[in-house]
């Protein structure tokens, strides 16, 4: 009898615990998804961090911007509605008393409705994607009103590489400036400022599509950081426990969980999504930092000398513009719109977010620079505003304020607003840099 009665406590205790640790009431909900991260989670507000600057106004800006929240690929879209199909034996599971979920989290899982766009439209951008850059670009014209009222096309250029996603990307930007009319550029056939590295045949082959490059994932995943969150049999067996399934779940399906879960963030709207509630939030920070590991061998410092040469290729262009400006030739606002590998070069070239040490699996590192969710995730953007100055004796003077996802990039120059001769002494060497070493043009082209 007293067997029984401490099994009893011990069951309500052991109920109490996972109470707890139920997802619908985290205060705090981890919401950092490497590059599939919401804008909205993440970014500043340019309206609050604009450098404003006594004697200085503003005369053109350049900006480089990746698209916003786009669809799943074709292939993860398919895993993804694999997985929808075992919605209701999740549910079923809960009734039958065989889950660790909470009741209210199932409960949020089944008025969880499947936006068909996003089974049925592989990599378009959705409407939160739509809206992060129309309202990142309503944002810019209320900081800078003078500069950004009443444009005409002579004023702007507008150009997106090559993809479907990029041009309407580009689109609600123009939108969010509130002038249609604006003209958008077509992408050139080899993408030499929005994209340079799509069409190097020698980088596509020996590294952006060359599975080798993971080998540091694959490290990570041998440790016991992350075994028991990617390994195959730990992991599926801790989620069939938690969904208290009758069926056998294979890592894919496991993994599809996860992309439900980070695609159907809602973070304009802030509501997070109800299947994240399988995971823990260091099963979120172990998939967050396999993202940064991949980016980082990929795109960022990885791969210094391929990613430094198209970043510098890409900000030669801010120096053209600049000094265009600076003579009363140039344009009031010049945009790129990209991917968020461009993004990642362009840190690259410019020296900044880079971990004394080189990102490892070994070991996550959980305080590094390197996080692709703050640098390069949907919508990220470097934006870079030329001011026209004069002090007390009339005399003109030129400085250059970066911005990172709208908060100033305190790394470069005075905590991100450079003297026109430091602008010049970092950018103007980058005109010298050319694909010359890319010995043959890419033609597979990401659309």
């Amino acid at each position: 009898m007293k067997f029984l009665i401490l099994a009893v406590l011990i069951s309500i205790q052991l109920i109490n615990v996972l109470s707890l640790d139920c997802y619908y009431n985290t205060e705090c909900k981890y919401k950092y998804f490497s590059s599939k991260t919401p804008y909205e989670n993440v970014r500043g507000d340019i309206r609050d961090s604009i450098v404003k600057e006594e004697g200085c106004e503003p005369i053109s800006i350049w900006a480089t911007i990746r698209h916003g929240k786009r669809n799943p690929g074709e292939k993860f879209a398919k895993n993804i509605k694999d997985i929808l199909n075992l919605k209701d034996s999740i549910i079923n599971s809960f009734e039958e008393g065989n889950s660790l979920l909470c009741a209210q989290d199932v409960e949020n899982l089944n008025k969880w409705e499947t936006n068909q766009d996003m089974l049925e439209k592989p990599n378009e951008i959705t409407n939160e994607g739509y809206l992060e850059l129309f309202r990142l670009a309503e944002r810019m014209k209320e900081a800078l009103p003078d500069l950004l009222n009443g444009l005409q096309n002579e004023d702007t250029l507008f150009l997106p590489g090559f993809g479907a996603r990029l041009h309407v990307s580009a689109k609600s930007f123009v939108d969010g400036l509130a002038n249609k009319n604006l003209e958008i550029k077509e992408a050139e056939n080899n993408y030499s400022i929005a994209a340079p590295y799509a069409s190097c045949g020698k980088f596509q082959t020996e590294y952006f599509h060359n599975p080798s490059i993971y080998r540091e994932v694959e490290e990570y995943l041998k440790t016991p950081d992350a075994i028991d969150v990617r390994n195959q049999n730990k992991m599926k067996e801790r989620v069939e426990k938690k969904l208290g399934l009758n069926i056998s779940l294979s890592f894919k399906e496991v993994i599809a969980i996860y992309d439900v879960c980070r695609y159907s963030w809602d973070g304009i709207g802030n509501k997070p999504n109800p299947w994240c509630a399988v995971f823990s939030i260091e099963d979120l920070k172990v998939q967050e930092y396999i993202g940064d590991l991949e980016h980082y061998y990929r795109n960022g410092y990885g791969v210094p000398d391929y990613s430094s040469i198209f970043g510098k290729i890409t900000l030669a262009d801010t120096y053209k513009h600049f000094e265009l400006a600076k003579n009363n030739e140039g344009k009031k606002i010049i945009s790129y719109f990209t991917h968020a590998t461009m993004l990642d070069m362009i840190l690259v070239a410019l020296n900044v977010r880079k971990d004394a040490k080189p990102l490892l699996g070994a070991q996550r590192d959980m305080k590094r620079k390197w996080r692709t969710t703050f640098l390069s995730t949907f919508g990220a953007n470097m934006v870079a505003v030329l001011n026209r100055c004069q002090n007390g004796t009339q005399n003109e003077y030129h400085n250059v304020a970066f911005y990172w996802n709208e908060e100033p990039l305190k790394e470069l120059c005075n905590q991100g607003v450079c003297s026109w001769q430091e602008f010049e002494n970092i950018f103007k060497p980058f005109l010298h840099f050319n694909t010359d070493f890319c010995e043959y043009k890419w033609t597979i082209v990401d659309e």
